[in-house]
């Protein structure tokens, strides 16, 4: 007898996740759309997907992972303006709305009688643009400003994660709290609550400082200044005292070997205890775990500065000075040549057309300056990068010497035909103790002149006496310039480049033209060794080498094809050489 077999019981099926095809489709069968918008949704998609280098199948309707990938576009980078970026991110909102397959949330663009109340007593643009939003959002809610309190501004912020592709949900949060509470401040009639001002920073890794005993804290002071010399007559003074960047790098070093000493169980009492055998080899294992046993340029340079410490200051003995040693050279450090970071950077130039935008960019940006009609504190900032990429890219200074460029000092600008403008920096302001001195190019020379008698007096009311200053004219941080530098940069090109990565730029175009000129590049970069630029940049020049053995060797090829005798074939037809058979193919 046949046994019956009896039919599987079926798996549940999971709901299909809907994509960007799906939601294409949807809009394309819409009937309550013009052809014109359902052409403007459409395109919104494909654009999208072209630029995240996917298909709309391959692509869920998320609306998270859809805001990370749109605000992880550059648009410069991309060949599309920021304008057109916008647009899409806009549409890409609509469609999904029009498609029905994502509810969006769109508040009444009518406010109640108390927000509309509210809106009134906001005296500056900021404010009102700031709070417009979550304005909107309460009014449709049904709240009272009086109700706002931390809840309220958390329920705003699900709702715009859940309805909005902002850009920055988490400044949208701080600049919401930061403007409530002021809000509430200057107007206490309203009698609106203070709400908590949110904090999106990564929470540190390195112990609090005011928690380590006062005496280890004291140690560190101590050794630190007698690092800088602050005494030069004192008997057991320094010889040479550390420069300032040194220094806030030696004390981060403490702070990292202390923080890993304190979290392997143990307390520190005083510097010295950083530099036993025992306590020394526990911060090296920590650091070395910590980067996943991988090369570590900071954890190289940290364990060479305790060994300092204990050799200079804490003076061990013979033997333990011999062991730290031993234990340094177990922590791999990153070798001659340029760092993962800087390789990343260089591979960026590889392209013709990215070392091209960067240097239309300073033209880029004087032509917006010398059309502003009414200049202001962005044009005194669009003004300064132009300058400061022009002087990186022609003479490639150190950002320390940049920032501290002043006219008259450095700076000797002649408005003569034909005269010759020039930068100098003396040897006592040089890091190498080197002095440096360059001719300025002509249109370099008269945009300074135009930017120091034209375009600085007209905003901060006087002519400068350093190059880059503030708007109430004292002069700008060197890391003040530096991020304002990388970030017109990343802005207007999509190139990732900091101030210091234009001198290794420099070698690269000089090498590029040259290979093995490395006398030249150390000239230029003013580096006092010649062992200092090959280090650098010998490693990434077998390259160079590579390439123009290449091309010997086409050339060559190229001549030993001339040098033969040409020889038919029984049809009478020339013998298939290389370029014949690729004029064939």
């Amino acid at each position: 007898m046949l046994k019956v077999q009896k039919p599987l019981a079926r798996l549940p099926q999971r709901a299909k996740t809907s994509t960007l095809a799906d939601v294409r489709e949807a809009v394309a069968a819409s009937t309550a759309l013009s052809q014109t918008r359902i052409r403007d949704l459409v395109s919104a998609i494909t654009c999208f997907c072209s630029l995240i280098d996917r298909e709309p199948q391959e692509v869920p309707l998320d609306l998270a992972a859809i805001r990370e990938r749109l605000n992880a576009i550059n648009p410069a980078a991309v060949g599309i303006s920021p304008k057109r970026l916008a647009n899409i991110r806009s549409d890409l909102l609509a469609a999904f709305t029009a498609s029905g397959l994502k509810a969006i949330s769109r508040p009444p663009k009518e406010l109640t009688e108390p927000w509309r109340a509210l809106r009134l007593k906001l005296k500056t643009k900021g404010h009102r643009v700031g709070l417009s939003r979550f304005c909107h959002y309460a009014s449709a809610e049904g709240l009272a400003p009086m109700d706002v309190d931390d809840a309220v501004i958390a329920a705003f912020m699900a709702w715009v994660h859940e309805n909005v592709l902002h850009r920055k949900p988490n400044e949208l949060h701080r600049q919401t709290a930061m403007i409530w509470n002021t809000v509430a401040t200057e107007h206490p009639e309203l009698r609106l609550q203070l709400v908590s001002l949110p904090s999106f920073r990564a929470v540190p890794r390195r112990i609090d400082w005011a928690l380590l005993p006062e005496s280890f804290r004291d140690d560190v002071e101590a050794y630190l200044a007698w690092c800088a010399c602050t005494d030069p007559f004192a008997v057991e003074a320094r010889a040479r005292p550390l420069a300032p960047a040194t220094l806030k790098l030696r004390r981060a070093e403490i702070h990292a070997a202390v923080t890993a000493l304190v979290k392997s169980g143990i307390d520190p009492g005083a510097l010295a205890d950083l530099v036993t055998a025992q306590n020394f080899e526990s911060i090296a294992r920590r650091r070395l775990y910590m980067a996943k046993g991988k090369e570590n340029a900071f954890n190289k340079l940290m364990i060479g500065a305790l060994v300092r410490i204990a050799r200079e200051w804490v003076k061990v003995d013979d033997a333990t000075l011999t062991e730290l040693k031993r234990l340094a050279t177990k922590v791999p450090g990153i070798g001659a040549g340029f760092t993962p970071k800087n390789k990343e950077f260089q591979r960026q130039f590889d392209d013709p057309a990215v070392l091209q935008r960067l240097r239309r960019l300073p033209h880029e940006l004087w032509s917006q300056v010398r059309c502003d009609k009414a200049p202001n504190f962005r044009t005194l900032a669009h003004a300064q990068v132009a300058l400061a990429i022009e002087i990186l890219f022609y003479m490639a200074p150190r950002m320390r010497n940049l920032a501290a460029l002043a006219f008259d000092e450095h700076l000797f600008l002649r408005e003569e035909p034909g005269a010759v403008s020039s930068l100098e920096i003396p040897a006592g302001e040089m890091k190498n103790k080197q002095p440096i001195a360059f001719d300025v190019p002509p249109h370099l020379a008269r945009m300074l002149i135009t930017y120091r008698n034209e375009f600085v007096p007209a905003i901060i009311g006087r002519k400068p006496t350093c190059v880059f200053v503030n708007q109430d004219g004292t002069r700008k941080l060197p890391q003040t310039l530096s991020k304002l530098i990388q970030r017109t940069v990343f802005k207007e090109t999509g190139i990732k480049l900091t101030p210091h990565q234009f001198r290794h730029l420099a070698a690269k175009i000089l090498l590029d033209d040259s290979p093995g000129a490395f006398e030249l590049v150390r000239q230029l970069l003013g580096h006092q060794n010649l062992k200092t630029t090959t280090n650098f940049y010998a490693g990434v020049d077998t390259r160079r080498a590579a390439r123009h053995h290449y091309e010997l060797l086409q050339k060559w090829s190229e001549q030993q094809e001339r040098a033969l005798p040409r020889r038919k074939t029984r049809r009478g037809r020339k013998p298939a050489t290389p370029s014949n058979r690729k004029s064939k193919a």
